[in-house]
């Protein structure tokens, strides 16, 4: 198994249902996936990815992975004390055909609208939206997953995040071939309530205390 995240804190989501009996499926940058059973299940530090796609699922939104069951932050972060591994039971998609004649008209205007350099935040997530709505008048086929886009590039925009707009980051859904963003903000840091931060807190004292008492028995052992 990759290990993508390491620490005590993916140590113990790794210990709790609904991670405890899956197995490793996949990973990409800041992204671990699960299967138990025939459920996927998605591990991500991408916190304000997690929270678009989660939003926008809830809301019917056919453009966007369906996510069949939130949990939420779940966990500190075992790289940064301010972000948070978030998990969610996510629907399975398939990959683009790169020899389908959609995917290769995709793939052209992504390059337009991007000028080929993905990475999008600031300014430059507003003339992203502009120009998205403009092309979905001019894209019957491909509406929905551009005002998808436009929506997303206004999301990151309010949380000043990062939209990280590649063709690995769309996938097809099996059965209807609905065009679907899956991981579109590639930026960490999502502000959480307060009660999250408190269940939050609660874990990392759970953790660290763990890690004492262990330390503790090592130390005793060794006299």
């Amino acid at each position: 198994m990759s290990l993508l995240f390491q620490g005590p804190y993916i140590d113990y989501l790794r210990s709790l249902p609904p991670l405890v009996s899956a197995e490793y499926f996949g990973h990409g940058s800041s992204t671990m996936l699960f299967s138990d059973q025939g459920r996927l299940y998605r591990l991500t530090r991408q916190g304000c990815g997690h929270n678009f796609v989660s939003r926008q699922s809830a809301s019917g939104n056919p453009h966007v992975t369906r996510v069949i069951q939130d949990f939420g932050p779940v966990a500190p972060s075992d790289e940064d004390k301010e972000d948070y591994y978030w998990l969610a039971q996510v629907e399975w998609l398939q990959d683009l055909d790169p020899a389908n004649a959609v995917t290769q008209k995709l793939i052209t205007l992504l390059v337009e609208l991007t000028d080929d350099e993905p990475q999008i935040y600031g300014e430059d997530l507003q003339q992203f939206a502009f120009r998205c709505l403009e092309l979905s008048n001019e894209e019957p086929e491909l509406r929905g997953l551009l005002t998808t886009l436009a929506t997303m590039a206004a999301f990151a925009s309010e949380h000043e995040a990062e939209a990280d707009i590649k063709l690995d980051n769309i996938m097809l859904r099996p059965g209807t071939n609905e065009l679907v963003l899956a991981d579109p903000i590639c930026d960490t840091y999502f502000v959480i309530d307060s009660a999250q931060r408190e269940q939050m807190e609660q874990v990392r004292d759970y953790v660290l205390g763990e890690m004492a008492s262990r330390a503790e028995a090592a130390t005793s052992s060794d006299i």
